[in-house]
């Protein structure tokens, strides 16, 4: 299982019975981190057993050596959890495997959205700030430029070049700002 991956979980924890029982919350929160987040098969035994999202191959000694509880104390949560409705079980004489009850309403699909939604964001957010920097250049050395005298045209435009907030905008960007602030004064083209 990957160790790269994350599990989100909601403040309507805080108001579950499984938040109040430290146990029950830490076999909770072991269950959402074993189940997979995709399909995918599993080797158990001599057996390939296909694991849909939100599932794990659950087995008492391996629980109980992970969580350092004993194998009574996991069964009695685990089945605590299936009461809740919280996981499905499904076992045979060798195996079970527990399926966290409506993982893709509330791990998978609100994922994508957001990571697109973030990434969105952050474009969005990158694109504001680069045209930011540039109104704010282009107004400060407007500003210059049309107080100062026609011969100083060049020293202002070279002053702007040479500030901070001048690299941060493409090379196509300070082409643009310099023919802007060249054309400020169309009797000086």
């Amino acid at each position: 299982m990957e160790n790269t991956s994350y599990i989100k979980l909601f403040r309507k924890l805080l108001n579950s019975p499984i938040f109040e029982n430290e146990k029950a919350l830490k076999i909770w929160i072991w269950c959402l981190l074993k189940a997979t987040h995709r399909e995918r098969e599993q080797l158990v035994g001599q057996q390939i057993v296909k694991l849909k999202k939100g599932e794990f191959v659950f087995g008492r000694k391996q629980a109980s050596e992970e969580l350092k509880m004993t194998e009574s104390t996991i069964y009695k949560y685990i089945k605590l959890l299936e009461k809740l409705q919280m996981i499905s079980i499904k076992s045979n004489n060798k195996f079970s495997v527990v399926s966290i009850e409506k993982w893709e309403d509330y791990q998978i699909e609100e994922l994508k959205s957001n990571n697109k939604v973030t990434t969105e964001e952050q474009q969005s957010n990158t694109n504001k700030n680069v045209k930011n920097i540039y109104l704010y250049l282009f107004n400060k050395y407007k500003a210059k430029i049309e107080k100062g005298k026609a011969n100083e045209r060049i020293r202002i435009i070279s002053e702007c070049k040479n500030c901070s907030d001048y690299s941060l905008l493409t090379e196509e960007e300070q082409d643009q700002l310099f023919m802007d602030l060249m054309s400020i004064d169309k009797r000086f083209k």
